[in-house]
């Protein structure tokens, strides 16, 4: 008879990388506040334990939201599985979280030691002073709700503040541009548009277009990177090949476009790439694979625009989405351009002709038939189309709003 005990992993054991992240922070964080209650900020250990908090969050998917709500933690809205000691830990890090008023952490991206150090001073002590931590935001859940109603997020409200923090971000790229590339503030961004798109498609396609106030530079980049985004899950590319496209779309956008108009795009293009280029490099033995393949991708757009139909195809997508978003705001107009005029005036333009697929792409995403379209009904009566569905459109005739019964045609253009 044996003497010793192997402990096997069981149905019930967490083992799903959804909550990898929120059990690395749980127990780095309880290690942390244990051992500052002990030994104070100072001490080799504590900043030994601090610099593991770190390197645990430099190796997640970042950005990611933590939430303590009553005896359960969720990371990015889903509910986390906890081993036995595990859930004692989490309950420990979610009572002294709540004593300096604080339910919810979002992390986008490596906070220094020194405030992850000042962080779990905090938590030991229970006395909160309104911490600033660069990366990482505290937050108490205002009004927050239990029960089931507690449980869910609204997915078109998650879609719609998944959007709105990637304008942040991208606002705070634009404010430092010609300076190294942010990649990881770029890698943010892709997640949450990947993560808005998740969770509400219609909604991801219709908000940053349909959204109030002007089309600053940052926003037609961001809409840029989700269009790129969108068509190239509609083809069914990889979600590697996917991040690799948004990034080198958005760093270009971000570079070119200009308050009205934008450059042309290979200028775009050898700006970027010489931002990007600037911190390939992660100080590690290896090139970061993400990295190297987005320099290339937009190396061809610099460096070969005269030949064109060898690039890679995405990289021919990024191109036309950049020149959607100069289109929107045309440098001899002061009114901007909607949906429906932009794949009109792109559609006679010779790269688009000599490779259609994309734009094809383009125009399932927006949808074939967007109010303020001319078309004809049925009957050939003309006129301007409102809403409704193809079966059933509603169309403004003039004289009166009618109800087709089959879908509408173009004036003009053959089925």
């Amino acid at each position: 008879m044996s003497d010793s005990l192997t402990i096997r992993r069981t149905s019930w054991m967490p083992d799903d990388a959804q909550g990898r992240a929120a059990r690395m922070m749980v127990e780095r964080l309880f290690v942390l506040m244990r051992t500052l209650a002990v030994h104070g900020p100072s001490h080799p250990v504590s900043v030994q334990i601090a610099q593991a908090v770190a390197d645990g969050i430099a190796a997640a998917e970042l950005p990611f939201t933590l939430q303590f709500v009553r005896q359960a933690v969720f990371q990015d809205h889903a509910l986390v599985m906890f081993d036995s000691g595990g859930f004692q830990r989490s309950l420990r890090v979610a009572s002294a979280l709540a004593a300096i008023g604080v339910q919810q952490i979002a992390v986008d991206s490596v906070p220094s030691v020194d405030d992850l150090i000042a962080l779990g001073s905090e938590l030991a002590s229970g006395h909160g002073t309104a911490l600033q931590i660069p990366g990482m935001q505290l937050r108490a859940i205002l009004d927050g709700q239990t029960g089931t109603a507690g449980e869910t997020v609204e997915p078109a409200r998650f879609a719609a503040v998944m959007l709105l923090r990637s304008l942040m971000d991208a606002e705070h790229i634009d404010a430092s541009r010609g300076g190294a590339w942010p990649w990881s503030r770029g890698a943010a961004i892709l997640r949450r548009l990947e993560r808005a798109t998740d969770a509400d498609a219609p909604t991801s396609t219709r908000f940053l277009e349909a959204a109030p106030g002007e089309f600053t530079v940052p926003r037609r980049a961001v809409q840029a990177t989700a269009l790129a985004l969108a068509a190239m899950r509609l083809v069914g590319l990889d979600v590697a090949t996917r991040r690799v496209g948004g990034h080198a779309t958005l760093a270009v956008a971000l570079t070119g476009l200009r308050a009205r108009g934008g450059d042309a795009f290979p200028a775009a293009a050898t700006r970027a790439l010489d931002q990007l280029r600037s911190t390939l490099s992660t100080g590690r033995s290896k090139v970061d694979p993400h990295r190297l393949r987005t320099c290339a991708l937009v190396h061809d757009a610099a460096f070969r625009p005269e030949a064109r139909s060898r690039w890679h195809p995405v990289a021919r997508l990024m191109e036309l989405v950049y020149e959607h978003e100069v289109l929107r705001c045309p440098t001899d107009a002061s009114f901007d351009l909607g949906a429906v005029d932009l794949l009109s005036a792109l559609s006679p333009r010779s790269f688009v002709q000599d490779d259609p697929g994309w734009l094809q792409a383009l125009a399932e995403i927006v949808g074939r038939w967007a109010p303020g379209m001319k078309v004809e009904l049925e009957d050939g009566e003309a006129g301007v189309l409102l809403g409704g569905t193809s079966a059933k459109p509603m169309v403004f005739t003039g004289a009166a709003v009618r109800v087709g019964r089959a879908a509408p045609s173009l004036p003009g253009v053959e089925e």
